[in-house]
């Protein structure tokens, strides 16, 4: 894990001159520009190359008008979600007496204002991301 270091950033399937992706530099050897992009079927959000974000929502990414938080297709349909599998980990870490204070949460987003689809047994929870400007 590494803190999120990226940008707006032209998307190839956006008119031009349109900035609203949103790319990220990765904590791979060596660091790679990767899209993040909603995933269409799951309403996850992920990231990858030019070929993983085909056929899935690559923007437009935004800020709120008080430029504090982020949007996705102009709203905050954010959700914090916890899997079933998530628990199972979890569970079984600690079990193996591994306990580093640390749970999976997932980021989705619930682009049709319905719940994000959820599988059954997933905790979801609204949240808001916010705008923290990096030290130089």
């Amino acid at each position: 894990m590494v803190p999120y270091n990226g940008g707006f950033y032209q998307h190839p399937d956006f008119p031009p001159n349109n900035t609203s992706g949103l790319v990220t530099i990765s904590g791979e050897e060596t660091p790679t520009l990767r899209w993040v992009f909603l995933d269409s079927e799951t309403h996850e959000m992920r990231w990858g190359g030019r070929p993983d974000s085909q056929d899935h929502v690559c923007g437009p990414y935004d800020w709120t008008k008080d430029e504090q938080f982020m949007t996705l297709e102009g709203w905050e349909g954010w959700l914090a979600v916890r899997l079933p599998e998530d628990d199972a980990r979890d569970q079984s870490d600690q079990d193996l007496g591994i306990i580093d204070g640390q749970e999976i949460w997932r980021l989705y987003f619930d682009q049709n204002d319905d719940g994000a689809d959820l599988p059954p047994g997933a905790c979801g929870l609204e949240i808001r991301l916010k705008r923290v400007m990096a030290e130089q």
